[in-house]
């Protein structure tokens, strides 16, 4: 290896031990108003079993694009029915927001498989 693509790869992966600053969410009235939150988590590309890191949307803009992260964003419902909602043929109307927020942890986990086990609690910002 040349030494100037070793400074390349030193100088891109001497920014990974930053500390990343992790941010929870904070529902607002609009946010309830609306049913739902964006929720943002990157974790490092190269170890599945690295930590995941939950981000507000300016924060994952800057990692969203770096190649040492996966990033994924996804619809957290915070507001609808506890249980799904049937018509009288037993179709269903409206998906419970514990089902909603499952399914939303599936569409991404092909990127981070283990974001189920970060979001153990789907009824979280949950309110009636």
């Amino acid at each position: 290896m040349d030494i100037n693509r070793y400074k390349q790869i030193s100088n891109s992966t001497r920014n990974l031990n930053l500390k990343i600053k992790t941010s929870i969410p904070v529902p607002q009235a609009t946010d309830y108003k609306r049913g739902y939150i964006k929720r943002y988590f990157i974790q490092k590309v190269n170890d599945k079993g690295s930590p995941i890191y939950e981000l507000n949307s300016t924060t994952f803009k800057s990692y969203k694009h770096k190649p040492h992260f996966t990033a994924v964003s996804l619809r957290w419902r915070i507001f609808g029915p506890a249980r799904p909602h049937y018509d009288s043929k037993g179709n269903i109307i409206d998906k419970s927001v514990s089902e909603s927020n499952r399914i939303s942890i599936k569409l991404v986990a092909y990127e981070i498989p283990n974001l189920k086990l970060y979001l153990p609690n789907l009824l979280q910002f949950y309110k009636k």
